[in-house]
């Protein structure tokens, strides 16, 4: 993904993640196919590579359970949220899926609210993160009305118009934003009409090709093709944030969104942003693992038409992950490009742990897993 959309869309879900990139359906077979040495590395992992990214989340979650942003270097709301959804969908560090839900508890409110004003995007991801970590979003830290961000979230929805179902307001909305918002929901099982009107404004955003734009300001004119140079067109990770969404509260597609991931896909099996097979540009660990997460919702990441060159998704993603060759404290971590990426690391790892949004609660591990690597 491009750095400037990369951060864009990062903005409008106020992380990502992943993602965070967990489960509203079963998770496929994704997990056992992923039991593979490490890429990258020499020798054999004796860790699969969920377990590996699990540890390495783990020991970046800093001793206050705030996870400091790797950009900022202050504790970020966003990436502790989406810290507990890798950790849950992995099943390991309980200790610090712990400490970062009080952290979280108390430090929430200017990340969900910016100057004031409910964001949707941000609710949605706290409470997918609360959800994960068998925390009660409607008293998430307290007993107040703040507390309750359900009812918050549900609060931003419009309800009459032509902006019917949006979370939010109209100009800011993304399908990124709508979806964590619906995912959200579907999580708390607070689905009733006013829901559902979500869903269908979400679902009436999909374009002819079975894919999402970021925003898509007009649904009388057709989506234009994916242009990676000008950033526009239907895009892999809000087709999967949206494709998400709408399977985990049973709705249906008007077109068939997997036709539109295979014909996304690069030709290593990975998944860039805007995917157009031969233009050259190369896949990313984040759009991999949301496409990854979409597929595991869809049902179809074992088709074969998503082998490449003997390929397969998961494989894709998993090359992104540092292994043995790589220094202790980068093992396990995710690259973007060719420099560690935090980020990234959050996202990738619910793929590879074969989940898909939203992440149920579970019993944990108080493991922090590292590679076993040779010495020589």
């Amino acid at each position: 993904m491009p750095t400037s959309v990369r951060w864009r869309a990062r903005a409008c879900i106020a992380a990502t993640l992943l993602a965070v990139g967990l489960a509203a359906v079963p998770a496929t077979s994704a997990a056992a196919e992923l039991q593979l040495p490490t890429p990258n590395g020499a020798g054999i992992a004796t860790v699969t590579p969920a377990e590996a990214g699990a540890g390495w989340i783990a020991r970046d979650v800093s001793r206050t359970g705030a996870v400091i942003d790797a950009y900022s270097s202050k504790p970020s709301a966003g990436d502790t949220a989406d810290a507990i959804l890798a950790l849950v969908a992995a099943g390991d560090g309980a200790n610090q899926v712990k400490s970062a839900s009080r952290w979280l508890q108390h430090n929430f409110g200017s990340y969900v609210a910016p100057k004031g004003a409910a964001n949707p995007g941000s609710l949605g991801l706290v409470i997918l993160a609360a959800v994960a970590a068998g925390v009660n979003p409607r008293r998430f830290g307290g007993n107040g009305g703040a507390n309750d961000l359900v009812t918050r979230l549900r609060a931003t929805e419009r309800l009459h118009g032509s902006e019917a179902g949006v979370f939010g307001a109209p100009k800011s909305a993304t399908a990124f934003s709508q979806s964590i918002a619906l995912l959200a929901l579907a999580a708390v099982k607070d689905t009733d009409s006013t829901t559902r009107l979500g869903e269908s404004f979400l679902s009436h955003e999909q374009c002819a090709d079975g894919g999402w734009e970021l925003s898509r300001p007009r649904l009388t004119a057709a989506c234009p093709r994916p242009n990676a140079k000008t950033y526009s067109g239907p895009d892999t990770n809000s087709t999967a944030m949206a494709v998400m969404a709408i399977v985990a509260l049973g709705g249906k597609f008007a077109h068939n969104p997997v036709g539109f991931f295979a014909r996304s896909q690069e030709a290593d099996g990975s998944f860039g942003y805007y995917g157009i097979a031969g233009d050259g540009q190369a896949g990313d660990p984040d759009s991999s693992a949301e496409s990854v997460q979409a597929l595991i919702a869809l049902g179809a990441l074992g088709e074969k038409r998503f082998v490449r060159r003997g390929v397969t998704p998961e494989r894709a993603l998993v090359s992104f992950q540092y292994g043995c060759h790589a220094a202790p404290a980068r093992q396990g971590e995710f690259r973007f490009g060719s420099a560690p990426s935090q980020l990234a690391t959050l996202q990738a790892v619910p793929a590879v742990a074969g989940v898909a949004l939203p992440v149920r609660s579970r019993l944990l591990s108080a493991a922090e897993p590292r590679l076993s690597c040779p010495t020589n």
